[in-house]
């Protein structure tokens, strides 16, 4: 920007002057301090002023000690000058080989001092300039010039200038000496260049709105003259105009921006910035929130360890894959930094706007609650110590070191795929040193034998740990702080001396585990401040608490068997923030006594809850939530003392009779809930007087028969009064002044008329449905902006042509099923995204219609339409329904709506069966018309139906052709065949068929071999080393569970299990087609194993008599936790092909005892850990009489095949043509291999073991 012209000159002129040596910016957060030094530093850059520019950031809670001893302040510096590489530098140089030993403090001084001098000689007239950012108030420019020249061992020649920032000038003390010329200037908030400013960062099509110029000299006013207020408004104008916000329309967004808030401290464009956020975007506002709490009290940290941390607090939900969880969390993090929420420095040290700090003012615990281990507020006294430096790859967060030097590792978060490569008890030992460890989704019931042993350990995660059985070693790590153990639904019992030396723990959740008790130890915890034992369906007692005197947080919700507290009062949590007991049965809550900084009160679904204490010593309550606790009898008076604080109040599901007639006690309320309060029947004339603050409004499915005066409430954004099926009549003038308003809720009411809706010009959603005495609607044409209209059912409205929605250019959504109004030309709603014309009277569709190209959605069901027009137009249509269009006789071209999902022609007369069908990969629900008089059918043109079809009505198996190659969904088609058995002979004799999972469908199978020519496909199955003659084949594709197609298998000659989690062995598939009574033995007469990623043995324990008499190909490939083929005595003795392929954790192939004695062909490909291929028995004489080929490649720790000294290979294998060794570099008695005429061997040298 072109501002601070004058100033910048200034400063550039002391900087020349060699009798100033410190010059001070001072000013208000958000006045452009930093923006300034930054123009300096590259102007001093250009003139050549210095000969090298150092940035120090520091933040607040920085003294005087921790310049000296702050350890990351002086790698900064060294990064600055090359000395230390920056993370991405490291990462980018990951392969050489060179160790990061941490070194010692004073041994980095020295560095940066002597490469300091360096620099300097070629030019010594030339200045160090030192940038110190964001000074803390109390700290003077004596002592940071005095303390750096020590910190970099600067000369006394050494010419060293510096350049501060800060917020307040320092206060001299009288006996001070002041030993450096220092200048301050003092940066003053902009005056008439705050409009220019924003003008300047605004996009054409925010300032193209009308008003522009009033809206922006109002929001110029409020931004107080701060630059940064300024441009976090402006971006976040700019937003809503790229993105779906939500509620947020950019008129009023601006009009929001404009408005002068007198309600709190916090600078009301900075506020509206946050408010500005996407609503729908959770991680987003989560993130945020989180990122303000912690930044006010701990500085910048790298960007790598703030993702980390947003993912431990579980923003994003599980975690699967820990590379997608990161991609997100920078997907957040650009986000934030390009709404100017944070701002990233050059170091790539993340710090938050000054100014954006200030919005805690007004909202200090918006985010109380939603953190998982509370890591902001925990660690707020200033004792945070970080992850130190980490970098991401390979399904693992962990500290940057090299990838062999496991014991350097500090900090590591790791996903359950990722460990189940990893023998548990060998990958943990080298790392002793452990202080950070996250395990999330792991598939382990105990856990590493070492853990007790890593004793630095101080922040443990255990997440979606459901197999965890045992946690008892986690009670010797002394260091603990924060412990996290959730979704362990198999642990049963902790120890009760559990915490007795966890002394030091801040942060406990324990969610969803099945203990019924708390271990009494837990009431030892002096220090902790976040308790949350969520979930804890089973917990049926909880000690005393009341040495928990640090507690911040208290979250027993979803505990439904805990019935008591044994403590009576909360009088020793005096520092307790957030209390949650819902969905408990206790019947009364302990006393609120001393809760003063109490803000949030949650009692949701306490549904034995009968009376509350006093609410009067909780004051700062923001948040109160009693919905559904249905039998909470209280005068509601005492309930609601005086409450300025409170935001938002929810009574829904209740039986709460009247609203408390104080209700002026609560004017700061934004959200009032009352929906479903079935014995709320009145509410008095003058109850919202006060209530000018309001925002949302519920009073859904109450027995209102009348409103009371709503005229001042002139910042509602929902009035929700659906179901109110006793409300007759709405005032005139009642939405008057609600010039806010963005949605109205009227569904299922008895209103009969509306009252004018003019005034509404930012009305986005306006909902009449079932509104079935509605006669005639008030003049919409002032609803420009609404979005969604929905009149389905109004079935009293007269028959006339609704030219109001010409104007409705924004329209998305659109409901006039069952009405009598007829469309005007649709030229004018090219966003409309849904179309529902259910039983409206229609003979032919409105005029412009391909003017929709939006439309996902369009129902012209139950209308007497006779053709449709083409559908070239609706490529993003997902759902077409025509159910019951009499008239309709022929369907048009379907290749161009490739999207879509719903095809409904069930009561049409289309008498053709769509063949298009098969290119629409997407389809998941189709309902064919009576086709039980089409004399023939071309299944060859079937490649592809969806998981829901309607077969019992259609008739399509009236055709007795042969049906051989079909791609399903889901496992409804397998249902209908166990119905209707018969047609595995009349037309399923032969069959190839591949079902998939329907979550999975589309992300999973590799190659659609049922959708491509026939030539493709058996090139596909040559590949399987598939018979040419394979009849019956079966693919199953992405299930969790064994369910719905065990007809199938027991027919299926050749099987293909590819991803699916519910099979753990083949035993697992025997049983589960036993256990169906379908039939004893099974066709299969070969199996494919892929990315089976639960599997760790092909055969059990047990026989499979059901498979064995069969099986003559298996393949088994990417098994990542594979160790043995059989674990019994299973002797296959029809098996004559065995693949094997990336079974990384797989020894030995067969035990003498076991061998295959039919086997023709064994393939085995990077097995990393494969040692040899069978156990030989000096008793036994094992051979395989039938081995044809034996190819062996990239084994590297393979020593030996199973041959004895004694033996030849043709002893073994006398039918052996061809021996294929590649990169086997182990194998011994590779003479004895080499000499065989068959042999080809393949060899480069030693090998690595393949990092899987």
């Amino acid at each position: 920007m072109a501002l601070r012209e004058v100033e910048k000159d200034k400063i550039l002129k002391l900087l020349k002057d060699d009798n100033v040596t410190a010059i001070v910016l001072i000013g208000d957060a958000g006045v452009g301090k930093t923006w300034i030094a930054r123009k300096i530093a590259d102007s001093a850059d250009k003139e050549g002023l210095s000969y090298v520019t150092l940035w120090v950031f520091m933040n607040q809670q920085d003294d005087e000690k921790s310049l000296h001893e702050n350890r990351s302040l002086h790698e900064n510096i060294a990064r600055q000058l090359s000395i230390l590489s920056t993370i991405e530098e490291w990462e980018d140089n990951a392969t050489k080989e060179e160790d990061h030993e941490e070194e010692s403090l004073e041994s980095l001084k020295n560095k940066i001092s002597t490469k300091l001098e360096e620099m300097r000689l070629p030019d010594p007239k030339k200045c160090l300039l030192l940038i110190v950012d964001g000074v803390p108030d109390m700290m003077n420019e004596n002592y940071i010039m005095s303390a750096f020249r020590k910190i970099m061992h600067l000369n006394g020649q050494a010419l060293f200038k510096v350049l501060i920032t800060r917020r307040k000038e320092t206060v001299v003390e009288g006996n001070e000496v002041t030993e450096t010329k220092s200048v301050i200037i003092k940066i003053e908030p902009l005056s008439d260049k705050g409009l220019n400013l924003f003008q300047e960062r605004v996009t054409d099509n925010v300032s193209g709105i009308d008003d522009f110029q009033t809206h922006a000299l109002r929001i110029a006013k409020n931004s107080k003259g701060l630059p940064a207020a300024i441009v976090v408004i402006a971006e976040a104008l700019n937003r809503i105009v790229e993105h779906d916000c939500g509620f947020w329309t950019l008129e009023s967004a601006m009009k929001e921006a404009a408005c002068e808030d007198a309600r709190n401290s916090a600078n009301p464009l900075l506020r509206c910035g946050f408010e500005m956020l996407p609503k729908r975007d959770k991680a987003l506002i989560d993130c945020c929130w989180y990122s303000l709490q912690f930044f006010l009290k701990h500085g910048g940290v790298h960007y790598n360890e703030l993702i980390a941390c947003w993912i431990l607090e579980g923003y994003f939900g599980p975690v699967d894959h820990v590379e997608k969880v990161y991609e997100e969390g920078h997907r957040v993090l650009v986000e934030l930094i390009d709404r100017h929420l944070l701002k990233i420095r050059d170091d790539n040290v993340v710090v938050v706007e000054g100014l954006a700090l200030t919005i805690l003012d007004c909202c200090p615990d918006r985010n109380e609650g939603k953190s998982s281990l509370g890591l902001a507020r925990v660690f707020e006294g200033g004792h945070w110590q970080g992850f130190g430096r980490i970098t991401h790859a390979d399904g693992l967060i962990k500290t940057m070191c090299n990838h062999d030097r496991w014991d350097k590792v500090s900090t590591l978060l790791i996903d359950g795929s990722r460990l189940s490569r990893e023998v548990l008890d060998t990958f943990f030992q080298p790392m002793q040193g452990l202080e950070v460890l996250a395990l999330f989704n792991p598939t382990i019931k105990s856990l590493p034998s070492n853990l007790s042993k890593m004793d630095k350990l101080r922040l443990l995660v255990l997440r979606g740990c459901d197999l965890l059985e045992n946690v008892d070693d986690i009670k010797e790590l002394k260091s603990l702080t924060v412990l996290e153990i959730s979704g362990a639904t198999s642990l049963k019992k902790i120890p009760d001396d559990f915490f007795h030396k966890l002394l030091q723990l801040q942060s406990l959740k324990l969610s969803a585990v099945q203990i019924k008790s708390m271990p009494s130890s837990i009431s030892e915890l002096s220090e902790l401040r976040w308790l949350m034992l969520r979930g804890c369906a089973s917990l049926e007692e909880l000690p005393r608490l009341q040495k928990l005197e640090s507690l911040l947080v208290l979250d027993l919700s979803g505990a439904i068997e805990l019935r008591k507290l044994k403590d009576k009062t909360f009088k020793a949590h005096a520092k307790l923030r957030m209390l949650d007991l819902s969905q408990t049965k206790i019947d009364r809550l302990p006393f609120l006594k001393n809760l003063g900084n109490l803000t949030r009160l949650s009692l949701r679904c306490c549904e034995c809850l009968t009376r509350l204490p006093s609410l009067k010593s909780v004051s700062q309550l923001e948040i109160l939530d009693l919905s559904g606790s249905s039998k909470l009898k209280e005068n509601q008076d005492e309930i609601f003392p005086s409450m300025d604080g409170l935001k938002t109040l929810n009574l829904s599901n209740t039986a709460i009779r009247h609203l408390p007639s104080n209700n002026n006690s609560l004017p700061n309320l934004e959200l009032m809930n009352l929906s479903d309060a079935l014995s709320l029947d009145k509410i008095e004339d003058n109850i919202f007087e006060h209530l000018r603050c309001l925002r949302r409004l519920k009073l859904s499915k109450t027995n209102l028969q009348k409103l009371p005066s709503l005229s001042n409430l002139c910042n509602l954004e929902i009035l929700n009064l659906s179901g109110c099926s006793a409300l007759k009549e709405i005032v005139d003038q009642s939405f008057q002044h609600m010039t806010c308003l963005q949605q109205l809720d009227l569904s299922e009411t008895k209103i009969e008329r509306l009252p004018s809706l003019s005034n509404l010009s930012n009305l986005c959603q306006l909902l009449l449905r079932n509104c079935v005495n509605l006669k005639e609607l008030p003049p919409l044409e002032s609803l420009s902006k609404l979005e969604e209209l929905d009149l389905c059912g109004a079935r009293s409205l007269k028959e006339t042509e609704a030219k109001f929605l010409e104007n409705m250019v924004h329209l998305r959504f659109l409901n006039l099923s069952g009405t009598a109004l007829k469309l005007p030309p649709m030229s004018n709603l090219t966003n409309l995204t849904q179309l529902l014309l259910q039983r409206c009277r229609l003979s032919e569709l409105c005029a412009n219609l391909e003017k929709c190209t939006q439309l996902e959605v369009l129902n012209l069901s139950e209308t007497d339409i006779q053709s449709l027009p083409s559908l070239e137009n609706f490529s993003n249509l997902r759902d077409l329904n025509l159910r019951d269009c009499s008239s309709l006789g022929k369907l048009l071209c379907l290749k161009s709506v490739t999207h879509l999902e719903v095809l409904d022609l069930w009561g049409t007369r289309v008498k053709e069966f769509p063949y298009e069908i098969s290119q629409l990969t997407h389809l998941k629900r189709l309902n064919l018309p009576d086709l039980k008089d089409v004399q023939t059918l071309d299944w060859r043109k079937i490649k592809n139906l969806p998981e829901e079809l309607n077969w019992d009505q259609c008739g399509i198996f009236k055709c007795k052709q042969n049906r051989p190659c079909m791609s399903l969904s889901g496992t409804e088609f397998f249902q209908y065949l166990k119905t209707n058995p018969g047609l595995w002979e009349t037309c399923f004799k032969e069959f190839q068929f591949s079902v998939c999972a329907r979550e999975k469908e589309g992300t999973t199978r590799d190659i659609c071999w049922h959708r491509v020519d026939p030539n493709f496909r058996e090139i596909y199955f040559q590949t399987l080393s598939l018979p040419e003659e394979h009849g019956k084949y079966l693919e199953i594709v992405g299930f969790d569970s064994f369910t719905g197609f065990e007809d199938a298998l027991l027919k299926a000659e050749y099987i293909s299990l590819i991803d699916n989690k519910f099979i753990k062995s083949l035993s697992d598939l025997a049983a589960g087609v036993k256990s169906m009574n379908v039939g004893n033995v099974m066709a299969m007469k070969g199996c494919w194993l892929e990315r089976s990623t639960e599997m760790k043995t092909i055969f059990g324990e047990e026989a499979e008599v059901l498979m064995e008499e069969n099986l003559e190909t298996l393949w088994a490939s990417n098994l990542p936790i594979l160790k043995s083929v059989s674990n019994g005595n299973l002797q296959l003795g029809h098996l004559k092909k065995l693949y094997l392929d990336c079974c990384p954790m797989l020894e030995t192939v067969f035990h003498s005892s076991q061998l295959p004695e039919n086997l023709e062909v064994l393939q085995i490909k990077f097995c990393d850990k494969l040692k040899t291929l069978f156990m030989p028995n000096t008793s036994t004489d094992c051979k395989l009489q039938n081995l044809q080929k034996l190819h062996l490649v990239e084994l590297p720790n393979l020593t030996s095949i199973g041959v004895l000294e004694s033996k030849s290979v043709l002893d073994i294998f006398p039918s052996m043509v061809l021996f294929k060794v590649r990169e086997c570099p182990n194998l011994k008695n590779l003479d004895k291999i080499k000499d065989c005429e068959f042999a080809f061997v393949e060899n480069s040298g030693p090998m690595k073991s393949r990092d899987h």
